[in-house]
């Protein structure tokens, strides 16, 4: 796992999913390729990911 990284593990229906990763994408910087897989249960999916806060932009004002 690199330096500062969380992995997430979302399970849900696959809208949901795409969604929230979706959200979450602007928020956080994603840093391992994800996929969707079905569940276990058969009835939804899941998806697993490694993503780490976005940094923060320290330019300043122009």
């Amino acid at each position: 796992m690199t330096n500062g990284a969380i992995k997430f593990r979302l399970i849900g229906e696959r809208p949901d999913i795409t969604a929230m990763i979706s959200a979450l994408d602007p928020v956080l910087d994603i840093i391992q390729d994800w996929r969707i897989y079905p569940a276990q249960t058969g009835t939804s999916v899941r998806a697993y990911l490694e993503a780490r806060p976005s940094p923060i932009d320290e330019g300043g004002e122009d």
